[in-house]
């Protein structure tokens, strides 16, 4: 596997917290599997699903809602309101509870915590992206706004308010990229499906580089990343129904889960969510269902 010179920045950037660890240390725990929302009215493929520490947000796509659930002592219960989004696919939660979600018409729609519609949002004075067409977005611990936009080849980067900030362009050699992740530094990672390689920038950087370009031995086609509070990254292997592990500098810790319709199996996966706490939501598209893992190491 391909280490890149990007793993130096990274790891300095990163010094300060935890030590990496082996695959068998991190302890993921199936806790529950969730259904239905407030009104009783099942999941439908959801594609997409945010979280906090005290609740999490689904996008539950084939029935046009996000569907909210409180989450306490391990126990996920539906909680209203429910919010009419057309086909969500990715969530979003902000610190301050606002909800942003993209959807069918790949634009992004901003919710408030009680439910009401603040509209979508338009990035203010960017010198690109002004036909923007999200494939995905992170906000991040400073509610920090970065968007894939594929009609560009960018990473758009803007502040709370929806101002632009900076962008960075998406390396022109690679295949697709399906997905992006920040981590508590600021380090930006993409995820590329078809070449199965991850990319990622230092804080500050105009530039991304790739951090681990032979992943096809480990995933089928990646299409989600996320990244927990230690520096672990975590891809969602859509073909293959598993979790893909990977230490900070890109290398193989291990393999989580499989394909099928049990707890702890997937059928075509889409978004994956850890709250600060460390808990995992995993949206089981295939299976109309949204599965909870803990995790301890």
């Amino acid at each position: 596997m391909r280490i890149s010179a990007l793993f130096i920045v990274l790891s300095y950037a990163i010094s300060a917290g935890p030590a990496a660890f082996a695959a068998d240390s991190l302890q993921i725990n199936f806790a529950q599997s969730v259904y239905d929302g407030v009104e009783g009215t099942g999941l439908k493929h959801p594609e997409g699903v945010g979280c906090t520490d005290d609740y999490f947000v689904v996008a539950d796509t084939g029935n046009n809602r996000l569907v909210k659930y409180t989450f306490s002592d391990g126990v996920a219960k539906p909680a209203a309101p429910e919010m009419p989004v057309n086909s969500p696919i990715i969530v979003q939660i902000n610190s301050k509870g606002v909800i942003y979600a993209l959807d069918g018409d790949r634009r992004i729609v901003i919710i408030n915590a009680d439910g009401s519609d603040q509209g979508y949002l338009a990035p203010k004075g960017s010198p690109v992206s002004r036909k923007m067409i999200p494939r995905s977005f992170k906000i991040d611990r400073n509610d920090t706004i970065h968007i894939l936009d594929i009609s560009e080849g960018v990473v758009l980067i803007l502040d709370a308010e929806g101002s632009y900030l900076r962008h960075i362009p998406v390396p022109e050699e690679a295949g697709f990229f399906s997905d992006l992740a920040v981590d508590r530094q600021g380090n930006v990672f993409l995820v590329d499906s078809t070449e199965v390689a991850l990319y990622a920038a230092a804080p500050g950087e105009d530039r991304f580089t790739a951090l681990a370009s032979e992943l096809g031995e480990y995933a089928n086609f990646p299409t989600n990343i996320a990244v927990d509070g230690r520096g672990t990254i975590y891809l969602i292997d859509k073909h293959g129904g598993s979790l893909v592990l990977l230490n900070q500098d890109g290398s193989f810790l291990g393999h989580r889960f499989g394909y099928g319709w049990k707890n702890a199996q997937f059928y075509y996966p889409g978004q994956l969510c850890i709250n600060p706490g460390g808990d995992l939501f995993i949206a089981d598209r295939g299976n109309s269902r949204v599965q909870i893992f803990t995790s301890a190491q």
